[in-house]
């Protein structure tokens, strides 16, 4: 029995399943491991979690308890994720608190995410360098956030896999899966929008052919949003609540409608010029809501007209979406966080893999990924400090 049960275990471990698996709790004990170290180096009364809570952390928290009844300005969090901290606490008949909750939820969200991206991998690459894919993603400089009481994971996990099973033709479930993922943030139309890209692809971009009645998955997407529309009218009286919320407080006072992109990219680049030649201080603000951001977004966009330019055919979808991402994540006059949100952006990883085809290719990506990750401990242990890192 013990040897049948071994043998098992092992052939699990072969699978993509297992293979994520593995690196997941590998990943999860390393987070962990910086986060206590660094928590109890600077703050008092620490517990073994309390390093993942934060910032927005705070506002899922209260939606947890309160389910938008009491704080107006928490209707911008969509409810999917505290949904199912509030239904795991509940399963554990509360021995698990909102925090312990998160982190199972979390967890296997990493999982899925993961094997996701390894299933995506062999598809689009081969099995090698979809181990690069996950290495990539896991040192990106926003990569703890999936460790955090945050959404990221589980955005990433939902959005993965929509786009897994556009890959594969099976729009059924990839238009379920949109549905789920809207009720979770609402970058969720990067996700629309690529796996629309995918299905055009799959029938060669020719307009008589994707005109069919499959195109009609899509309808479904949407329902993820509708609901907590509806949720939102009952108990606040207002539909489009998590739009107007942003107006109830002072918080995000920065995030101003500006259809015009290239100004915002300019205005920040001048900013960072100006403090690079000593016209203002160089300080966190600079460095987190200025200079960061604005690298990933060049980045970003580098690697998605690399994709497009040099690649086209299966990873045309990727590079546009890339480009499509820039322009959703500038459109509020600023690029605050703008390294947290193209995390899911699957352009660069691809992008980065493909790009190094020369001898020393494992050289260079563990380079990347040796830089990638330096910078996340030190976002990481910033942000355990009580310092906004996006």
């Amino acid at each position: 029995m013990l040897r049948k049960l071994s043998i098992a275990v092992l052939c699990f471990l072969k699978t993509d399943l297992g293979i994520a698996l593995v690196i997941t709790i590998i990943w999860k004990f390393v987070m962990l491991g910086i986060g206590y170290f660094v928590d109890n180096a600077v703050n008092t009364n620490v517990t073994f979690l309390s390093h993942t809570v934060g910032w927005d952390s705070n506002w899922y928290i209260n939606i947890v308890h309160d389910h938008y009844t009491t704080n107006g300005p928490s209707a911008v969090f969509y409810p999917l994720f505290p949904l199912l901290v509030g239904l795991v606490q509940l399963i554990s008949f509360t021995v698990f608190d909102p925090i312990m909750s998160a982190q199972v939820i979390n967890t296997i969200a990493v999982w899925l995410t993961l094997t996701a991206l390894f299933k995506i991998g062999k598809i689009l690459l081969d099995k090698n360098k979809s181990f690069w894919l996950i290495a990539l993603v896991l040192s990106a400089p926003a990569a703890f956030f999936m460790h955090l009481f945050y959404s990221e994971a589980l955005f990433m996990a939902l959005g993965f896999w929509a786009y897994l099973f556009a890959l594969r033709h099976r729009w059924l479930y990839m238009g379920i899966t949109l549905a789920i993922l809207t009720a979770t943030r609402l970058p969720a139309v990067l996700f629309i929008a690529l796996c629309l890209l995918e299905f055009m692809r799959a029938y060669d971009w020719k307009i008589q052919h994707i005109l069919n009645k499959k195109l009609l998955y899509f309808l479904i997407a949407p329902l993820g949003f509708i609901f907590y529309g509806i949720y939102l009218l009952i108990i606040r009286g207002d539909f489009f609540a998590m739009f107007h919320a942003y107006k109830l407080t002072s918080d995000w006072s920065y995030q101003v409608l500006d259809p015009n992109i290239l100004k915002t990219i300019g205005s920040i680049t001048f900013e960072v010029g100006r403090a690079t030649i000593g016209l203002r201080p160089f300080d966190n603000d600079i460095t987190i809501n200025h200079l960061i951001p604005l690298i990933a977004l060049v980045t970003l966009g580098a690697c998605s007209l690399y994709l497009i330019i040099k690649k086209r055919g299966l990873f045309l979808p990727i590079g546009i979406a890339g480009l499509i991402s820039i322009v959703m994540f500038t459109l509020n006059s600023n690029i605050v966080s703008a390294h947290r949100y193209i995390l899911p952006c699957l352009s660069i990883y691809f992008a980065i893999v493909l790009f190094t085809k020369v001898k020393y290719q494992s050289v260079i990506l563990i380079c990347v990924c040796a830089a990638g990750f330096a910078v996340q401990v030190l976002l990481f242990a910033l942000f355990v400090s009580h310092v906004f890192v996006g």
